[in-house]
């Protein structure tokens, strides 16, 4: 017999992870120095989130599902529905006017929220949201920082290493090239944490030792999928606005901002911490452009810092009404 419930838990995991996709900026640096155009990059955009779902995604999950609080989502449709639906919603919007948000923000705030009005008990200690409240006050900071410091040895080693255009145009294709390898090292990382913000209140239903490999990994797969048809078909959007916008970006620039940000983002999703790979990034954008004296578009720069602080409280609120909503329905 058809689960019914099963099969909408599914389609609407599908529908959180293309909205993902759709606000996914992982590959923004190389469309702003024009290495790949927007379609070349969404496409391997695509690809490399299909790899990273299967290598990091069950850590993350398993985070989210047992260490922020004491609410079971798997064990109430409605919950699930509530979460991946505000999730969705907020993101789809974002994307539509092309700012980049967290899911990771947008998946803790709603289950926050509806652990506050189930009476449930919220982990706040270093093994449940300490942890994940901590690295997203580092993160942010290691990404300036790390970008900032790697932006002015880049530059002296340039300055010592590059006489005359020749030598400027090989620099550049060399530091494009490497470029290219953070970005999909970023992008392995960024998957592994994004895709779990979408399958995870459905994943520990698919986890049953009778059952073969491919059935326990199906939400890796239908995630992957829906974040790769989500960035190739509005996730344009975000690539061109935070790579062309926040700050102008030169090969040097966005190889180090992916690298800063691939450090980052592959050691937490190595160690099961959702991070916000949005803010990493942003961050690093701007302390790469600050090492290499660009001016800062401070305008972008606030539109995106007021979504970090607002995304967890939109989300939350967004999945009180909505379960209120399909309980009222179902």
């Amino acid at each position: 017999m058809v689960d019914i419930i099963l099969i909408i838990m599914i389609v609407t995991s599908v529908l959180l992870s293309f909205a993902i996709g759709t606000n996914d900026e992982t590959f923004a640096p190389v469309v702003g120095v024009k290495r790949l155009p927007v379609k070349t990059a969404v496409i391997l955009g695509a690809i490399v989130a299909i790899i990273g779902a299967f290598l990091f995604t069950p850590k993350i999950s398993n985070t989210l599902n047992n260490h922020i609080s004491t609410i079971q989502l798997s064990s109430d449709n409605l919950l699930i529905f509530a979460v991946l639906t505000s999730m969705a919603i907020s993101l789809i919007l974002a994307s539509v006017f092309g700012l980049p948000i967290s899911s990771t923000e947008a998946m803790v705030g709603s289950i926050l929220a509806l652990s506050l009005v189930h009476g449930e008990s919220i982990h706040w200690g270093w093994d449940g949201m300490g942890k994940v409240f901590l690295t997203w006050v580092i993160s942010p900071v290691l990404g300036f920082f790390g970008s900032f410091i790697l932006m002015k040895l880049v530059r002296k080693i340039l300055r010592k290493s590059v006489r005359g255009l020749s030598n400027l145009e090989t620099s550049n294709a060399i530091t494009g090239s490497f470029l290219l390898l953070m970005v999909v090292i970023t992008g392995l990382s960024r998957a592994g944490n994004d895709i779990s913000n979408a399958i995870a209140p459905i994943y520990p239903l698919f986890q049953d030792s009778t059952k073969s490999i491919f059935y326990q990994s199906l939400p890796l797969l239908i995630g992957s999928i829906g974040l790769g048809v989500g960035l190739m078909t509005i996730g344009w959007r975000v690539l061109k606005k935070l790579g062309n916008d926040v700050v102008e970006l030169t090969p040097e620039s966005a190889f180090v901002t992916q690298a800063s940000a691939a450090l980052i983002t592959l050691v937490a999703v190595s160690l099961g911490i959702p991070v916000s790979g949005t803010m990493i990034l942003v961050s690093s954008f701007i302390g790469a452009g600050y090492g290499d004296k660009k001016p800062i578009n401070l305008k972008s720069v606030r539109h995106i810092v007021l979504f970090v602080f607002l995304t967890p409280i939109i989300s939350g609120l967004c999945a009180i009404a909505f379960y209120y909503i399909f309980q009222g329905v179902f």
